[in-house]
């Protein structure tokens, strides 16, 4: 695995939901403030690749960004840095028929988008699956996950995508 994965499996990067990435820019605030999943995909991002996201990425516009990131059609195709899209198979309204609602830059009705997960993964597999990088509030802490684990939690059940940094953002 590599090193930048294995470098996130340390107990000082706790789960915290506000720590999105417009407050957590370096390892530094994660270790001190901790992180939420969508901050480490931001992070993970840039030590993987050497590029930064837009801090004002949060959950919906990271999930619909199609400019920094390309659809991958297949789990048979993930690679080491994608983005794995997860949420619940039973939500209170459809992906295609949520509208976000805003106050002050802040996402209003997010309880209502179904998708509620980013894990990273980590290129490794284990016992035929693949593994996870992701900061968990089940375990309170950033962990490594089987694929398989997920659908065993009713708010990741499903994958709703998977996206790939395009080449063009990547450092060479």
């Amino acid at each position: 695995m590599d090193e930048v994965f294995r470098s996130y499996l340390d107990p000082s990067f706790r789960y915290v939901f506000s720590q999105g990435p417009a407050r957590v820019r370096h390892r530094e605030d994660a270790r001190r403030d901790g992180l939420n999943c969508v901050a480490l995909a931001h992070l993970v991002i840039r030590d993987l690749f050497g590029h930064a996201l837009p801090a004002e990425f949060q959950s919906l516009e990271l999930f619909y960004d199609l400019d920094h990131f390309e659809p991958v059609p297949a789990l048979t195709e993930l690679r080491a840095g994608d983005l794995v899209w997860l949420g619940t198979a039973a939500p209170r309204v459809r992906l295609e028929e949520f509208v976000p609602r805003y106050q002050d830059g802040e996402l209003l009705n997010f309880s209502d988008f179904p998708v509620n997960h980013v894990a990273v993964c980590t290129g490794v597999r284990a016992a035929g699956h693949d593994l996870l990088l992701h900061a968990s509030p089940v375990e309170g802490a950033t962990a490594l996950w089987p694929l398989h684990r997920f659908r065993g939690h009713a708010r990741y059940r499903v994958i709703y995508a998977i996206r790939r940094l395009r080449p063009r953002y990547r450092a060479a």
